[in-house]
């Protein structure tokens, strides 16, 4: 009688029978044939994704980087003004949280008022090639030729009677980060800066009153203290302002040379008063000798040549200071009591 005990599946199979092969099988032995086609599957895969960060990723990483970073104006010297050119010295604070840290080709970028487009354009200035980090230093120094004198006039009379001001900047550049390639980026900005703020607690310091005009017509003499809350130093030649008085003329006073720098200026007042005009005044209204004059900006003449621009800012900003001419008087050994009428 056969012995079954120790035999196996195998051994009760069917002659000629053999078993379905595994799927792990199959899967091997198809890539052991088809293993190119992988391969350029996934080189192909591989470059696409290349392909899309380089030109798709890399830019529009650089672009925001450039759209999320700050500027801020430390200093802007403006000197040796002509009608239709001033000598430009900018440092601009960039700053930014970006990881990247790319370089930034030199661009030319227009400057103009922020406003409804299309841009007006006042000047170009040429921005220097720089790394950008988190905090970059960027330094212009150039001749800004005014390509819309209109514009320019218009600016300088926002930065005049403006605490804060707006300014755009807008240009094209091309951005190098590491061993990517070269990517052009827009730079839009608006930089907001302090302004001369209507030159707000503008006053006269001293004057003394002469009877004899010196050869300019010069009879009064003095000082005034002009502050300058913003960062922009401005060389503005010399500046006519006319004087009034309830909206009558007694004068004019000329500030020689002025460079208007941060912070207090003390400038030298050379003036051409109508003497009489001030004593009536005294005599008919302000008996205590302490007189509202109301500025107004005329000219700005620097070498020469007025200068538009800065004589639409000084004439869109009226200013009035009060004048106590008593001491003046007294100097010349007039007591201005003696200048009003007695009381009936």
């Amino acid at each position: 009688m056969p012995d079954y005990k120790n035999d196996t599946l195998e051994h009760v199979s069917s002659p000629g029978y053999s078993a379905p092969p595994r799927k792990q099988g199959k899967l091997k032995a198809h890539f052991r044939r088809f293993w190119w086609l992988h391969l350029i599957i996934f080189i192909i895969g591989f470059l696409l994704v290349l392909l899309l960060l380089m030109f798709v990723g890399i830019p529009n990483i650089a672009q925001n980087g450039i759209n999320d970073a700050e500027l801020e104006l430390e200093s802007q010297v403006v000197m040796d003004p002509t009608p239709d050119s001033v000598q430009l010295a900018m440092t601009t604070i960039s700053k930014s949280k970006s990881s990247f840290e790319p370089w930034l080709d030199s661009f030319e970028a227009a400057l103009f008022l922020e406003g409804p487009e299309p841009i007006q354009p006042f000047g170009y200035i040429t921005i220097p090639r720089v790394k950008a980090t988190h905090r970059s230093i960027i330094f212009v120094n150039q001749t800004l030729e005014i390509k819309n004198l209109r514009q320019f006039e218009e600016y300088n009379k926002v930065v005049m009677n403006s605490e804060t001001y707006r300014v755009g900047i807008r240009g094209r550049m091309g951005l190098k980060q590491g061993g990517f390639p070269k990517t052009n980026v827009n730079f839009n900005k608006i930089v907001t800066s302090k302004g001369l703020n209507k030159l707000a607690g503008f006053k006269v310091l001293d004057f003394n009153i002469s009877l004899s005009r010196e050869p300019d017509g010069t009879n009064m003499i003095g000082k005034v203290s002009i502050p300058n809350a913003s960062p922009i130093t401005l060389q503005m030649g010399d500046v006519t302002l006319d004087l009034f008085v309830d909206g009558t003329s007694i004068g004019n006073s000329t500030l020689k040379d002025l460079t208007l720098k941060p912070g207090e200026n003390i400038a030298e007042m050379r003036s051409n008063t109508d003497q009489a005009g001030v004593i009536t005044a005294i005599m008919k209204k302000y008996h205590d000798g302490i007189i509202p004059v109301d500025i107004v900006g005329r000219w700005s003449v620097y070498q020469g040549k007025h200068l538009t621009y800065y004589e639409a800012a000084l004439q869109s900003n009226p200013m009035r200071t009060m004048l106590d001419v008593g001491p003046a008087l007294a100097g010349m050994g007039v007591n201005i009591s003696s200048l009003v009428p007695p009381k009936r």
